[in-house]
C-alpha cells in the first residue's frame, strides 16, 4: 500500500468513527421515533438531508448492532457504545439470537449449557439459592454462581432476600427467581376476522393486546403484511418498552407452515404458497428477528412454556378456532413430523368415505362451521363465542341443545381416535371455540368412558388458561423460548 493509500485510509476510518459518534449521540431520539410509528428509511433521509449522510442498509445495521450491545454490555463489562461499528455489515432480520451461548472458546459450551440448565429450573416459577440450585442440577457451587452471575448481569434472573420473603428457617441466602421484565416478546396471531397483537414479558405476563379486523383486507396479501408490520411499534409505544428490549416477533397462522416460514396453505385466509416470513423481513419497519409458525404448535408451546406443566411430558393440544388445529408434545417436545406438519388433527375424516373428506372432516364435524349460521355478524370470532357462551342468548336458539349434543358426540369421537393414538397424559383444549367445552364436559366424560377400549385411561381434558389468545400468546412465546434452549453440541 502506498503512503497516499494509507493516509486515504485512516482519513475514512477518522469520518467512520465521527459518524459513529454522531449516531450514538442521536440513538435514543431515533429510537423514541421508530417506537412512534417513524419509518426507519424516513430517518435514514433525514439524515442525509441533515449532514449525516447514511443509507438505509447502514442505518438498520447500527440499530441491530446497538441494540444486541445495548442488552449484552452487562455481562460485557465494558463500554458498549464502542461494540459495534456502524459500518460493519449484518444479515437481515437473522434468527432469534440467543445470548446465553455465543462464544466459540472451547471451554464456553459446557458453562453455557449449565446457565441454560439454572435458567430452565428457574422458569418453573420459584426462586432457589444458589445451593439449591446446585443440589437439584448436580452443579458445584462454584458452577452454580458463575451461570447465576451471567444471568443476573443479563439482566434475566433477580436476587432476592429469601428470609425475607419466604420466611425460611436456618442461615438466610440470597434468593435467585426469573426477571418478568428480563425480555420481552411479540406475538401475531391472524385468523380470517381479525390480527390479534400481544406482548409478553420473559415471566409470560401479558403486558399490551391489540385487535386489529382485518374482513376487508383478508384477500389483499400486502395490505395484510402492511398492517402486520405495524404492529409491533403500536404494542411498544402502548407499553414504554424500548425497541432494544424486544427479543423478537412471531406470526401465527392456521395453516401448513415450512421450514422457511413459507405459507403453504391456509384455507380459511385463501393463502397458498405465500413467503410470508421473507414478506415481512423485507419490510423496513421490521428491524428484529422474525418467525412464522403454525397456530397450533404455538398454542402448544405457550401451554408447554407454563411453570406448572414442565412435569408433564405427554400432552395433546387441540385448538378450537375457524379450523380444528393440534400439537402433540412427547417426551417433552413438540412432534413436528417430516415437514413439519405433524398434529393436523382438523383434517382427519371422520367416516369410510374419502370422497367426502371435505364434509365429514375432525373440523367440519366439531369445530365452528357448526355454530356458524346461529353467531352475530360483523364480529371476531372471540366475540361470537363470548356471546354465544351468555345463557340469554343462547335461550334465544331453540336448536341449541340439539348443536351441542352433536358437537359433543363428533369430539368425543375425535378424542377417543387421538387417545388410541397417543395415549396423552392430559388433553388441553383452547381457540375461541374452547370456552363453549363446559356447557358439554360431562356429556364427552360419559361417552369416553362408555367407549374406551379396556385398558386404556381417559386423561384430564382441560380448558386452556390462556382463553382465545393462546395462539399469539404462545407465538411470542416461541421467540423467548430460545433463551431456555439448550446449545446443540
Amino acid at each position: 500500500m502506498t503512503k497516499q493509500q494509507k493516509l486515504q485510509a485512516a482519513v475514512e476510518k477518522l469520518e467512520t468513527r465521527k459518524k459513529s459518534a454522531q449516531l450514538r449521540a442521536l440513538l435514543p431520539d431515533i429510537e423514541k421515533r421508530i417506537a412512534a410509528g417513524t419509518s426507519i428509511a424516513d430517518i435514514a433521509r433525514a439524515l442525509s438531508d441533515n449532514g449525516l449522510p447514511i443509507t438505509l442498509a447502514t442505518l438498520k445495521s447500527y440499530l441491530y448492532r446497538a441494540r444486541k450491545a445495548a442488552r449484552k454490555a452487562p455481562s460485557d463489562g465494558g463500554d458498549p457504545q464502542n461494540s459495534f461499528d456502524v459500518e460493519s455489515s449484518v444479515t437481515r432480520n437473522p434468527g432469534v439470537s440467543s445470548r446465553l451461548y455465543q462464544s466459540p472458546a472451547s471451554t464456553q459450551p459446557s458453562r453455557n449449557i449449565n446457565t441454560v440448565r439454572c435458567l430452565r429450573q428457574l422458569r418453573r416459577g420459584d426462586i432457589f439459592t444458589r445451593a439449591e440450585l446446585s443440589r437439584m442440577l448436580g452443579l458445584t457451587r462454584a458452577t452454580v454462581g458463575r451461570a447465576i452471575n451471567e444471568l443476573i448481569a443479563d439482566k434475566l434472573v433477580l436476587e432476592t432476600d429469601l428470609q425475607m420473603e419466604e420466611g425460611r428457617p436456618g442461615r438466610p441466602g440470597a434468593g435467585i427467581r426469573l426477571n418478568p421484565q428480563g425480555a420481552y416478546a411479540i406475538g401475531i396471531d391472524i385468523s380470517s376476522s381479525a390480527l390479534t397483537g400481544i406482548l409478553i414479558g420473559l415471566g409470560m405476563q401479558v403486558i399490551e393486546k391489540i385487535i386489529l379486523p382485518i374482513e376487508s383486507l383478508k384477500n389483499d396479501l400486502l395490505k395484510m403484511v402492511e398492517l402486520i408490520a405495524q404492529i409491533p411499534a403500536r404494542l411498544l409505544f402502548l407499553s414504554g418498552i424500548t425497541s432494544q428490549q424486544l427479543q423478537g416477533i412471531c406470526i401465527s397462522v392456521p395453516g401448513l407452515i415450512d421450514k422457511t416460514g413459507r405459507v403453504v396453505v391456509a384455507p380459511f385466509l385463501h393463502w397458498r404458497d405465500v413467503p410470508l416470513q421473507t414478506l415481512l423481513a423485507a419490510r423496513q419497519e421490521l428491524v428484529w428477528p422474525i418467525i412464522v409458525c403454525n397456530d397450533a404448535v404455538a398454542f402448544a408451546n405457550a401451554e408447554q412454556s407454563r411453570s406448572n406443566k414442565t412435569d408433564v411430558k405427554n400432552m395433546l393440544l387441540i385448538l378450537l378456532a375457524e379450523g380444528l388445529g393440534g400439537a402433540v408434545i412427547q417426551h417433552g417436545q413438540i412432534v413436528k413430523g417430516a415437514h413439519g406438519f405433524a398434529g393436523e388433527f382438523g383434517h382427519m375424516i371422520m367416516s369410510d368415505k374419502v370422497s367426502a373428506a371435505s364434509e365429514t372432516a375432525f373440523e367440519m364435524l366439531a369445530g365452528y362451521q357448526r355454530f356458524y349460521p346461529w353467531l352475530p355478524e360483523n364480529a371476531t370470532i372471540e366475540e361470537q363465542m363470548a356471546w354465544i357462551a351468555d345463557p340469554a342468548n343462547r335461550r334465544t336458539i331453540p336448536q341449541l341443545p340439539r348443536i351441542l349434543d352433536k358437537w359433543a358426540e363428533a369430539l368425543s369421537a375425535g378424542l377417543l381416535n387421538l387417545i388410541y393414538l397417543f395415549d396423552p397424559e392430559e388433553i388441553i383444549l383452547g381457540g375461541p371455540l374452547s370456552s363453549l367445552f363446559p356447557l358439554i364436559a360431562s356429556q364427552v366424560q360419559v361417552m369416553l368412558k362408555e367407549n374406551i377400549l379396556y385398558g386404556y385411561q381417559i386423561p384430564p381434558i382441560l380448558v386452556t388458561q390462556f382463553g382465545a389468545d393462546g395462539a399469539a400468546i404462545g407465538a411470542a412465546s416461541m421467540v423467548l423460548s430460545n433463551l431456555f434452549s439448550l446449545p446443540v453440541m
